[in-house]
């Protein structure tokens, strides 16, 4: 009989790529991973790895057994959910991450409704960006993660992952008084702000590719102030007068009235906020009721966010 975790380590080496990343992921020492596999080549009677390089690959027998395996862990799991389920209480711990925004505006209301609601389901929350959570959750890390998806960047969702809609968040050019007093709403606004300082997210990030390609395609490299992850930061600079920011409307929900907002196009672009749970973890009850009380909060929010 196979060994489970066993199992599992393979199925996440060939999630990962590396057994350092494995290692990495589950806690273990690279190691203790590769100690593990070769037990479970034992096990099979197969060999499922070979070297490539200064790392490894999985055979065409490692392949077969990773397909079978992930069916595997998804029974497993779907056959705890339906255990807990027959039990007629919705209990357990669900583990939810999302991005910072998420995190402020819509968290926060969701645990108070569980509490309310289904107070023997307990949550684990972590604060997390989604090109780190997506792939932990689809390695079982997490049940469930609120993630985003920009205009022509829409996220990298792997196989078995569900996603739904929660929300559509506004984004606003959050403009300097000096600078606003002489912006002509009529015409491209970002085309007229080539001259400002900006706070923008990092390079590689989805929001940070996406408002550089607006500069670009408005004809100029903008001129960054401020490089942060942080949308609070973008926020108090903006407030200050010291930058322009492109800010989504969780982050603007409690603003001075006074900054002054614009479109970030000529219609008002924005950007979906989504929340992903695994396909073989929806039948858990805990899973479904945290679910459940985040798409309430949206739509509570939905209706309080500036316009």
């Amino acid at each position: 009989m196979l060994q489970v975790n066993r199992l599992r380590l393979l199925c996440e080496l060939h999630r990962r790529g590396t057994l350092a990343a494995v290692a990495s992921a589950l806690s273990y020492s690279p190691s203790a991973v590769s100690q593990q596999l070769r037990q479970l080549e034992r096990e099979v009677g197969a060999i499922l790895l070979e070297p490539v390089g200064r790392g490894v690959r999985l055979t065409e027998q490692g392949l077969i057994l990773v397909e079978h395996g992930n069916r595997v862990l998804g029974l497993l799991e779907q056959a705890e959910a339906e255990v807990v389920a027959s039990l007629g209480q919705i209990r357990g711990t669900v583990r939810v991450a999302a991005f910072q925004t998420a995190a402020l505006a819509l968290v926060p209301d969701m645990l108070a409704e569980l509490r309310k609601r289904h107070p023997l389901v307990d949550v684990e929350f972590t604060q997390g960006e989604p090109t780190e959570t997506v792939p932990a959750l689809a390695s079982a890390e997490y049940d469930l993660v609120i993630i985003e998806s920009y205009p022509g960047y829409p996220p990298r969702i792997p196989e078995g992952i569900h996603v739904d809609k929660l929300m559509t968040d506004p984004l606003w050019l959050v403009i300097p008084d000096a600078i606003a007093s002489t912006i002509d709403p009529e015409n491209d606004v970002i085309a007229q702000l080539s001259g400002a300082k900006w706070a923008m997210e990092l390079a590689e990030s989805v929001p940070g590719m996406w408002i550089r390609e607006q500069c670009r395609r408005a004809g100029f490299s903008p001129s960054i102030m401020c490089k942060s992850e942080d949308l609070l930061v973008h926020r108090h600079l903006a407030e200050e007068g010291l930058v322009v920011a492109v800010l989504p409307g969780l982050a603007l929900h409690h603003l001075d009235s006074s900054t002054a907002r614009h479109p970030v196009g000529p219609e008002l672009t924005c950007r979906e906020v989504q929340v992903a749970t695994r396909s073989t973890a929806r039948t858990s009850p805990a899973v479904s009721a945290v679910h459940d009380a985040l798409i309430r909060s949206a739509q509570s929010l939905t209706h309080e966010m500036p316009a």
